[in-house]
Protein backbone atom coordinates (compact mmCIF):
# COMPACT_ATOMS: atom_id res chain seq x y z
CA UNK A 1 0.00 0.00 0.00
CA UNK A 2 1.71 3.29 -1.26
CA UNK A 3 1.16 6.88 0.83
CA UNK A 4 -2.96 8.06 0.68
CA UNK A 5 -1.16 11.38 -0.99
CA UNK A 6 1.82 13.05 -2.77
CA UNK A 7 0.01 16.44 -2.38
CA UNK A 8 2.45 18.34 -0.80
CA UNK A 9 -0.07 21.19 -0.06
CA UNK A 10 -2.44 18.54 1.42
CA UNK A 11 -0.12 17.20 3.58
CA UNK A 12 1.31 20.65 5.00
CA UNK A 13 -2.41 21.83 5.38
CA UNK A 14 -3.39 18.38 7.37
CA UNK A 15 -0.02 19.11 9.76
CA UNK A 16 -0.82 22.78 10.26
CA UNK A 17 -4.41 22.01 11.09
CA UNK A 18 -3.26 19.22 13.58
CA UNK A 19 -0.52 21.58 15.12
CA UNK A 20 -3.16 24.44 15.76
CA UNK A 21 -5.46 22.06 17.13
CA UNK A 22 -3.21 20.63 19.84
CA UNK A 23 -2.26 24.97 20.21
CA UNK A 24 -6.35 25.31 20.97
CA UNK A 25 -6.32 22.47 23.58
CA UNK A 26 -3.55 23.37 25.52
CA UNK A 27 -4.75 26.94 25.18
CA UNK A 28 -7.88 25.59 26.93
CA UNK A 29 -6.26 23.36 29.21
CA UNK A 30 -4.39 26.37 30.98
CA UNK A 31 -7.75 28.43 30.87
CA UNK A 32 -9.38 25.32 32.97
CA UNK A 33 -6.25 24.67 35.28
CA UNK A 34 -6.03 29.02 35.92
CA UNK A 35 -9.81 28.36 37.17
CA UNK A 36 -9.59 25.48 39.56
CA UNK A 37 -6.34 26.34 40.76
CA UNK A 38 -5.95 25.33 44.08
CA UNK A 39 -3.18 27.09 45.22
CA UNK A 40 -4.12 30.55 44.18
CA UNK A 41 -4.65 32.84 46.62
CA UNK A 42 -8.06 33.64 48.38
CA UNK A 43 -10.03 36.71 48.13
CA UNK A 44 -10.31 39.00 51.31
Amino acid sequence: MGPVTTNPWLIAIINMTIVFAVLIALGVLMSLIQVIDPTKKKKK
